[in-house]
């Protein structure tokens, strides 16, 4: 009877082995967290596009119940003029208090108000559809250009920044009025106080109503592409934009019709998406490319730079 072969039992990994099956990991890893990065982003941006759009919506229902009319775009309820300062500012209202009984999601309302006794709020609340889960500057206190204390989120406190109206939407259709370069928006008692009236716009459908921002004011201009702050809101020299952009140049837009978007920054201007690029009103030109800080030499529309 012949004897059974001998087993021939395996050693454990090499320490060659083991370095090898290390080394493929990392490389799978380095080639696959780029990926999932990018997977990740796009879902926030899909996400703020769904805020936009349930913002689109109330405004739309808003219009429908105020015959045809937007919002106010800023107030103040004891018909005062408007304060220029954050010290202040808090006290006003904005089309976020106007729209919210249609979204019912997000923000601290006024009746929930510290500033109604003129204190400020001084942490984060509920951002709800009023904040863009990929903008860092949400609640963030910094101020800008108007001094004070802007304290957490936009400037009344009460709302994260993330979403801004398009201030001089309608600019092209109405001009300058006593010397105000005039947009749709009504705003009594503030810089400029329009019509209110959508069908004053010749294009709804192509002009943009709320943009993306890191500022803490609630309206914004085609100007604010070229205005720098960081990623986190603070205002000056940086990589980014006051308006808020996903990557390679894009940002999200919602339009007078309902609809959103995302657009290429650079061709927000060249199409005149904003409204107040027609003849005789402001030059895109020089907002793209002439300007000391412009559109084009802003990396966050420029990725090459």
């Amino acid at each position: 009877m012949q004897n059974a072969a001998p087993r021939v039992r395996r050693g454990a990994f090499t320490l060659i082995e083991l370095l090898v099956v290390i080394a493929i990991i990392a490389i799978l890893a380095a080639i696959l967290f780029p990926v999932f990065a990018k997977a990740r982003a796009k879902a926030r941006q899909a996400s703020c596009l769904s805020n936009m759009k349930q913002i689109g919506l109330a405004f739309m229902q808003y219009v429908q119940d105020y015959d045809e009319t937007l919002p106010f775009k800023r107030y103040m309820e004891d018909g005062s003029n408007f304060p220029w300062n954050f010290d202040t500012q808090n006290q006003a209202r904005s089309w976020k208090d106007l729209i919210y009984p249609y979204v019912k999601n997000g923000g601290r309302g006024v009746g929930q108000s510290a500033p109604a006794t003129g204190v400020k709020f001084t942490t984060e609340g509920e951002g709800g559809v009023f904040q863009c889960p990929d903008n860092d500057a949400a609640w963030t206190a910094y101020s800008n250009w108007w001094g004070g204390d802007a304290g957490p989120g936009d400037e009344t406190t009460r709302f994260p920044r993330s979403y801004a109206v398009n201030n001089y939407a309608g600019f092209n259709e109405i001009g300058t009025v006593d010397g105000v370069d005039q947009g749709i928006w009504p705003s009594p008692n503030d810089g400029t106080n329009g019509p209110g009236a959508i069908a004053l716009l010749d294009k709804p459908a192509s002009t943009i109503m709320v943009a993306e921002s890191r500022l803490p004011q609630i309206d914004c201009s085609a100007w604010w592409l070229a205005y720098r702050c960081t990623v986190d809101g603070k205002w000056g020299d940086s990589r980014y934009s006051a308006i808020k952009g996903h990557g390679g140049g894009f940002t999200n837009f919602l339009f007078f019709d309902g609809h959103v978007k995302a657009t290429r920054a650079t061709v927000s201007v060249q199409e005149d998406l904003w409204g107040s690029f027609g003849p005789g009103r402001w030059d895109r030109n020089q907002l793209l490319n002439t300007n000391g800080e412009n559109v084009n030499n802003t990396p966050e529309w420029n990725p090459g730079l």
